[in-house]
């Protein structure tokens, strides 16, 4: 891995429609991940065993953790614990950008996969 990285350098692929995304950095211990959500996106609620801990770059989300609704704006950092329900969806009128370390690696993400897990409805 470089000690600098562009992002903008990084083939973006799509995680679902209106949702792509980068591997910006793999450590030994943690993958990064830039998404960019279109308006109107929504993930589904799901589980994974990973630490996720993001920064919201531009914009503003609606995160569902543990069956409670938070509002993330622009600067706002969020942690979601391992295996703890949460989904997210941008009800907004534009982009929103998010930067997230998950810990462990993520291996899925490597792949240019996004592995469920155990994924509920969507809200």
């Amino acid at each position: 891995m470089k000690p600098v990285i562009n992002p903008e350098s990084i083939e973006a692929w799509k995680i679902q429609e209106g949702v792509m995304a980068r591997v910006v950095a793999e450590g030994k211990n943690m993958t990064t991940l830039m998404s960019v959500w279109e308006p109107g996106t929504q993930l589904a609620v799901h589980t994974h065993p990973h630490e996720q801990i993001g920064i919201c770059i531009e914009g503003e989300a609606i995160f569902t953790v543990g069956g409670k609704d938070y509002l993330v704006k622009k600067g706002d950092v969020y942690h979601i614990p391992p295996n703890v329900p949460h989904g997210e969806r941008n009800e907004s009128g534009a982009k929103t950008m998010f930067f997230e370390c998950f810990a462990p690696v993520r291996d899925d993400l490597l792949r240019k996969r996004f592995d469920w897990g155990k994924k509920g409805t969507r809200e």
